[in-house]
């Protein structure tokens, strides 16, 4: 045998050796796909059930004056429906029931309420005795003027409120897209371009549109799911959290309404659409996220194999709408109600901690300079990029990292000229870290996200982001 022959054998041995690794970890960790489930029925069932969550999420519809995607009709309807005041009093509730139960969990060895705040400590439980004490004082009007004012303990709460619904809503119909096969679907399409300009699978794709259009903690929250069924590794989920989290288009509305810009809406929305894919491109490829283990919650390691970039031929749409009916083969009707108590305990912990930690920021916001004092070191980037009012807008770069909406509230009234005000709503946007949501929500989850790991992400996507955003800013103002 000569050279040639002896090293086309071992290519061929090595490229079999390939196909096994892969073809047995896609039955462990892969997006299964299983032809036999091909048939009218597993088709129509990931036909109607996807399609009724692609409806709700992704397809504007007008009710009442009203037009937005129907997921956000129904919390806006159930939230006009209670009320500013029975939410309050349903945040107090929830907040005094963490506090009760979390501390039953310190008292008992196992149980419930162990097993309940079993990745909670003792920082997690301060939170919680905080959000139970300033929804007393809120809902009582006891205590000090500070807290009670209504730029900070009524915005705090009342973003509480918002969030429990938002999240227990969008929660629980996100079981229509993360069920039933459409993740699997797009994720197979998408996959060769995921896995090429991102390094992660395609179902990717559609956690980040469905942040944007519902709120930064659901997309977590499907991130989370999917980590925990071995879609992704602990890497992937890393990198998908921290970078496809985005706020949601209800939340781009209320930001240009705080600082009187309504007319910039949708440039503000499809530039952080654009910036927040450019972000992601530089950020996954850089400490501290290109350090996480690509492995997957069952302990199965990622191989190159598995890493791979796939590529489109003829046959893939066959194996997309095989992989989406093999889901929804799987998926007994019963999910709807299985799901519901896992929605609603991420979504109670995360009120609590809005509740507590808004508090707090709002109050630093209002009544200290100490977001003042923090942007001072960012004036001579900004005149670097050459944006105007660059000392007037320098705490808002960095106080977003606390409440989304901070930044805006920092400039909201000054005189301050229009590209300033679009790179500020903008760059709060893309930062996708802020501890009142997103970020408490990572924490939370079960990747492993630290409290300084997403501080110091934070502070590198700030860093990436200014110069981007206000590139953008230049070419439309």
């Amino acid at each position: 045998m000569n050279e040639n022959d002896a090293y086309a054998k071992a290519k061929a041995s090595s490229s079999a050796e390939d196909d096994r690794v892969e073809k047995a970890l896609e039955e462990r960790v892969g997006v299964a796909v299983d032809y036999r489930t091909l048939n009218g029925r597993n088709l129509l069932k990931f036909m109607i059930f996807s399609g009724i969550g692609i409806w709700a999420f992704f397809i504007p519809v007008t009710i009442g004056g009203a037009n937005s995607v129907p997921m956000v009709l129904l919390i806006d309807a159930v939230k006009a429906l209670l009320g500013p005041a029975v939410m309050n009093w349903l945040v107090l509730v929830v907040c005094l029931v963490l506090s009760v139960t979390f501390t039953l969990s310190r008292i008992q060895k196992e149980g419930f309420f162990r097993r309940f705040h079993v990745k909670d400590g003792w920082g997690t439980g301060i939170l919680y005795y905080l959000s139970l004490l300033f929804a007393v004082m809120i809902v009582f009007n006891v205590g000090p003027k500070q807290i009670l004012d209504s730029e900070v303990g009524g915005q705090a709460i009342s973003l509480a409120g918002s969030t429990l619904f938002t999240v227990t809503i969008a929660g629980w119909l996100v079981t229509f897209l993360i069920e039933f096969g459409v993740l699997e679907f797009v994720g197979t399409l998408m996959e060769p371009i995921m896995r090429k300009a991102f390094k992660l699978p395609g179902q990717s794709a559609v956690t980040a549109v469905s942040a944007f259009v519902a709120a930064p903690a659901v997309g977590v929250f499907m991130t989370n799911k999917l980590y925990n069924e071995n879609v992704y590794t602990e890497k992937e989920a890393c990198c998908v959290a921290t970078n496809f989290s985005v706020v949601s288009l209800g939340f781009f509305a209320l930001l240009v309404s705080i600082t009187d810009t309504v007319y910039m809406y949708g440039k503000v929305v499809l530039t952080s659409l654009i910036v927040v894919f450019i972000l992601a491109f530089i950020v996954i490829r850089i400490p501290p996220l290109s350090r996480r283990k690509d492995r997957y919650v069952n302990g199965t390691e990622q191989t190159d194999a598995m890493r791979k970039s796939g590529r489109y031929d003829r046959t893939i749409l066959k194996k997309a709408v095989g992989a989406a009916t093999t889901k929804a083969a799987g998926t007994p009707y019963s999910v709807f109600l299985t799901s519901i108590p896992d929605v609603l305990s991420f979504a109670v912990k995360i009120v609590s901690f809005v509740q507590a930690i808004a508090v707090i920021a709002l109050f630093i916001s209002t009544y200290t300079p100490l977001f003042q004092w923090i942007g001072v070191p960012m004036t001579p980037y900004l005149q670097l990029c050459q944006l105007p009012d660059a000392a007037a807008i320098a705490p808002a770069t960095l106080v977003g990292i606390a409440e989304i909406a901070l930044p805006v509230m920092t400039i909201a009234g000054q005189a301050i000229a229009p590209m300033s005000v679009f790179f500020v709503i903008v760059l709060s946007t893309v930062q996708i870290i802020f501890f009142t949501e997103s970020a408490n929500a990572m924490m939370q989850a079960d990747m492993g996200l630290k409290f300084g790991e997403l501080v110091l992400i934070f502070l590198i996507r700030t860093v990436i982001a200014i110069p981007i955003v206000a590139l953008f800013a230049h070419l439309l103002f």
